[in-house]
């Protein structure tokens, strides 16, 4: 949580730190491994402007929207069919 603040905070340079779920190494799917949640990115952001520095990942964030959302049956095209799994396991 230490690092995190930090990223969160603006401490570290873009692309050097993320923070990653540990999930399922013995898994076959690699989207399974350590799927990363989220990313440093001096990006302005359309809301909080340049006070926010940490952005989530997609994989992360969709079945947490979803829930919120109470969006009980979200549909995928195939591309994203390897992504099941992770959307499900963080829910």
């Amino acid at each position: 949580l230490k690092m995190f603040k930090e990223m969160k905070l603006g401490l570290h340079d873009e692309g050097t730190m993320t923070l990653r779920l540990k999930m399922d190494f013995e898994s076959a799917n690699p989207n399974m491994y350590d799927l990363v949640a989220y990313r440093i990115r001096y990006t302005p952001h359309p809301h909080a402007g340049k006070g926010w520095c940490i952005y989530p990942n997609y994989d992360f964030t969709h079945g947490i929207c979803d829930s919120l959302e109470r969006i009980d049956y979200s549909i995928c095209t195939l591309e994203f069919e390897t992504r099941r799994e992770p959307y499900y396991w963080i829910l």
